[in-house]
Formats: C-alpha cells, sequence, structure tokens
C-alpha cells in the first residue's frame, strides 16, 4: 500500500489510508510506537492496557513500598 509523506510544521506526517488504519485499531489520537529497524520503520499500536487493580496490588512489597510524604497542612475545607 503507498502513501505520502506531508509537511507538519518542522516535521513529517504519514498519512495512514482509512482501511489499514481500522485493520490495525489505530484512529485519530492513537498511541503508536515507531521502531527503527535495519530494514526501515516498523509502525506499532500502543493498545490502551486496561489494568485490575487485585493484581496491581499483589504487586506491592515490603521492599517497593515507599513511605508516607507529608504534604503540609490542610488548606480550605479538607477534612483528614
Amino acid at each position: 500500500m503507498k502513501t505520502k509523506v506531508s509537511r507538519w510544521g518542522n516535521s513529517l506526517a504519514l498519512r495512514l489510508p482509512k482501511k489499514l488504519a481500522t485493520s490495525q485499531k489505530i484512529f485519530e489520537d492513537s498511541n503508536v510506537e515507531i521502531i527503527e529497524k535495519e530494514e526501515g520503520l516498523l509502525l506499532r499500536s500502543l493498545t490502551n492496557q486496561t489494568y485490575d487493580l487485585n493484581d496491581l496490588l499483589k504487586g506491592i512489597t515490603k521492599e517497593n513500598l515507599h513511605k508516607e510524604v507529608s504534604t503540609g497542612a490542610a488548606r480550605g475545607r479538607e477534612t483528614w
């Protein structure tokens, strides 16, 4: 599939054909990774990863648990 590179400010922009973008789940404001390979560039879609709170909490250990941090006295109507 061929496409054209255009100027976008001081950078260059690559226009993706809709059919290709849709099949790769790339939409407006999608995050992608560009990897430079010896044979050319690789464009990889970065899908939003979902996290499970219980799985995240299992990763907390005594070694990686940080201490409390003081943020100063309360201001306004906060209650602690």
